[in-house]
């Protein structure tokens, strides 16, 4: 990993940054320390770290005391990820290692409000409310439209599904509301079937 980071920082003028795992799995001592040091010494010009190693994949808890020690021995910006599901754990993450910066990952595709959340609690102190009906359905149909834009029907669809999941969380008949959607290969019946929901959400 080393070798490679310090090959492209040779290669180019822009910043590179890396982000890697705490380790494999399961050491006693994670790598990560060491490994910051040194990808520092090769030019790297910061690192992100998920705090879980290879082996756990996405299960178990994150934990961010690597992080915190991995920015304890480098000048470089430390950046914390690994469970950061909301505003309040992006708070939490960052008061808790001393970071520099946060990184959303998996929640961004369910919940990509999470990031004015954030941003609200941690420049201003504010709670921002979850985000209504309204929204929730007028992502869907934007991220549908630029999805068949940009990738044609029905691929375009198709890989729009992945993401309403989260953007349906909590509205009402949210589960019959994926199967209809599932089931559909085509925008404009798509859209169709959203407009029904938000005539329904607002009857």
């Amino acid at each position: 990993m080393v070798a490679m980071a310090r090959m492209v920082v040779a290669s180019t003028a822009l910043p590179v940054t890396v982000k890697t795992r705490i380790g494999w799995g399961p050491e006693s001592e994670m790598p990560i320390v060491d490994l910051a040091r040194r990808l520092e010494d090769a030019g790297v010009a910061a690192l992100t770290v998920h705090c879980r190693t290879a082996q756990m994949g996405h299960t178990g808890q994150a934990d961010w005391s690597w992080a915190a020690r991995a920015r304890e021995v480098v000048t470089m910006p430390v950046i914390v990820n690994g469970d950061v599901k909301s505003a309040g754990d992006a708070a939490r993450a960052l008061a808790e290692t001393g970071c520099e910066a946060v990184m959303v990952g998996r929640t961004a595709i369910d919940h990509p409000w999470i990031f004015r959340e954030a941003r609200a609690l941690l420049d201003r102190g504010v709670h921002l409310p979850p985000p209504s009906p309204d929204e929730r359905l007028a992502l869907c149909r934007d991220h549908l439209v630029a999805n068949v834009a940009a990738r044609g029907e029905p691929h375009g669809v198709r890989v729009t599904r992945r993401h309403l999941t989260g953007y349906l969380h909590g509205l009402r008949g949210a589960a019959a509301l994926r199967r209809r959607l599932l089931f559909c290969d085509t925008l404009d019946g798509c859209l169709a079937i959203l407009s029904d929901a938000g005539q329904d959400l607002a009857a």
